[in-house]
């Protein structure tokens, strides 16, 4: 995991010296924490030799299935559902079942790890392995490491600094070697071996101070390059691909993923479109699969930066801010504080919800309009509750998006958003600015289309399509994927699942699209026409 400008001084100082440089690694794992992409660049400029035989595993149907896991592909999620890979729970069983599933391989003679996204999990999850490890006997002697834990002859550690001077065997000690303690001295200095190789090794007082910990459990920073028979790792939602990857990849004979799926009781978090619509387990995998942190080099940036894709997110953006800024002045103080006394009048509870300034917002662009914002509130309120009503402002914002539906399609820069309110177009204060952002958007929004039309390479989601959408479908679906900011990782040909009325069903339309208009349909549809003619195509 080296970073750019490490790199840079290793290649230069070679190269000075005669020496030829062959670089050796994986984009597709977790990066440097410095400055990095350099190494994707190379290989996407220059190309590069791809290693493609997955030697590691003993199930052949893990290998493949570890591959498309590594590109996005949520296919491979198949795999580990149908092996029973996958276990749910909330963040206090999901700890549990890990230590437990740890705890019958350790039983059973595995070398097994636990795996987890935080160091302070990490540490939890080791002390508990100890203490169970020891039970009611006495440690002896013990020495405190760095990760505020202790250990004792039996305890199984982990180093994690490189150290050409601490020799062990043929070797020397690396950043993620486990070993079991034989001997603590009363200096605090550790004598272990690795149970794989019957290394030996002696760590001074100071290196078992800030650079070992307890083995039983790691981060998965920690565990790239591991090695192990089983692997069990915790999965909060909130990790990237890379890391995914990286966790469901470290057991030779299983990996297991235990799941998240229940919040944590933060009332910060309930308007949160998880916690409204909590994700199944495998839509929370699948969002994993299509968050991507792979580091970009400042190169590759100030491309993005420049194109047409890129800006279109940003444009979007600014203009929907913008009109609800525009429709807060547009309505005053007067309308604002009657809506609000209207909203408590409901008795829902709507001002006192987490989603009350969402559908304040909506209420004033309802107004800027031309609608009645005190009758659509009404009209959305005497609807009959939902079964589930965790915020009674979402669900009422959400009742009013069929509002939406009777402007003129004409007027929107994209069919999914709203045009400029006519009572915003007219004023003098907003109405060139908006319509300003309006065009820009519109600009955006073709040239999109047109790069994708005259580029001509197949977007990333569109290869792993069979048969290949028509070059008309893949424009328009890039066009939605640059509107929504979906990244290139995201392999969902639209992303995810839209719930506002108009969006929901732009993406269906779009998704309908790629089902039914493909190039065989079409080829069936004209053979059909071409046979029967046009007038017979209706009754043929």
């Amino acid at each position: 995991m080296a970073d750019t400008l490490r790199l840079d001084a290793v290649i230069s100082w070679a190269i000075d010296r005669g020496a030829s440089v062959r670089l050796v690694g994986g984009d597709q794992q977790l990066g440097a924490v410095s400055a990095g992409g350099i190494l994707r660049d190379i290989a996407t400029t220059y190309g590069a030799v791809r290693l493609d035989e997955v030697v590691r595993f003993s199930d052949p149907a893990e290998a493949y299935a570890s591959l498309a896991l590594r590109d996005g592909d949520s296919t491979a999620l198949g795999f580990y559902l149908d092996h029973d890979r996958v276990h749910v729970g909330d963040a206090t069983t999901t700890v549990q079942q890990v230590f437990d599933a740890w705890l019958t391989d350790k039983r059973s003679g595995l070398d097994t790890i636990m795996l987890a996204p935080t160091r302070d999990q990490v540490a939890g999850l080791n002390h508990q392995a100890r203490e169970h490890r020891l039970g009611d006997g006495r440690p002896g002697l013990e020495v405190v490491l760095s990760d505020g834990n202790h250990a004792s002859v039996g305890d199984t550690i982990i180093t994690r600094r490189n150290d050409r001077r601490l020799r062990a065997g043929k070797g020397w000690v690396k950043n993620g070697d486990r070993w079991q303690v034989n001997h603590v001295h009363h200096d605090g200095t550790i004598v272990a071996h690795d149970p794989r190789t019957q290394r030996r090794v002696t760590l001074p007082r100071q290196y078992v101070r800030d650079q070992v910990e307890l083995g039983y459990a790691s981060t998965i920073h920690g565990a790239q390059g591991m090695t192990v028979d089983t692997c069990h790792g915790l999965v909060t939602g909130r990790e990237s691909r890379e890391l995914l990857y990286t966790m469901l990849s470290r057991g030779r004979h299983a990996n297991h993923a235990y799941v998240e799926v229940t919040g944590d009781g933060d009332p910060h978090a309930r308007l949160s479109p998880d916690s409204i619509t909590p994700p199944t387990p495998t839509e929370c995998l699948e969002a994993i699969l299509a968050r991507s942190d792979t580091p970009a080099s400042a190169t590759t940036q100030l491309a993005s930066q420049r194109d047409p894709g890129t800006l279109l997110g940003a444009a979007i953006a600014c203009y929907q801010d913008a009109m609800v800024v525009a429709a807060e002045r547009y309505a005053g103080p007067d309308v604002i504080r009657r809506l609000e006394a209207a909203a408590e009048a409901t008795g829902l509870g709507l001002t006192e919800a987490d989603a009350w300034p969402v559908l304040r917002s909506h209420l004033l662009m309802l107004h800027a309009t031309g609608h009645d914002p005190f009758l659509a509130l009404q009209y959305a309120a005497r609807q009959e509750p939902g079964a589930d009503l965790r915020d009674p402002a979402a669900t009422i914002d959400h009742r009013l998006d069929v509002f939406g539906v009777r402007e003129d399609p004409a007027r929107r820069p994209l069919p999914w958003l709203p045009g400029v309110p006519t009572q915003l177009l007219s004023s003098a204060e907003w109405g060139p600015y908006l319509a300003a952002r309006h065009t820009l958007v519109t600009r955006l929004a073709a040239e999109v289309q047109r790069h994708v039309e005259t580029q001509g390479t197949v977007p990333a989601w569109a290869a792993e399509l069979n048969p290949l959408p028509m070059a008309d479908v893949i424009a328009d679906i890039e066009l939605w994927r640059a509107a929504h900011r979906i990244p290139d990782s995201d392999l969902r040909p639209t992303g995810p699942i839209q719930h506002h009325l108009l969006e929901a069903r732009a993406q269906h339309r779009l998704d309908d699209l790629l089902a039914e208009e493909s190039e065989p349909v079409l080829n069936w549809l004209r053979g059909i026409v071409k046979t029967c003619g046009s007038a017979g195509y209706a009754t043929c």
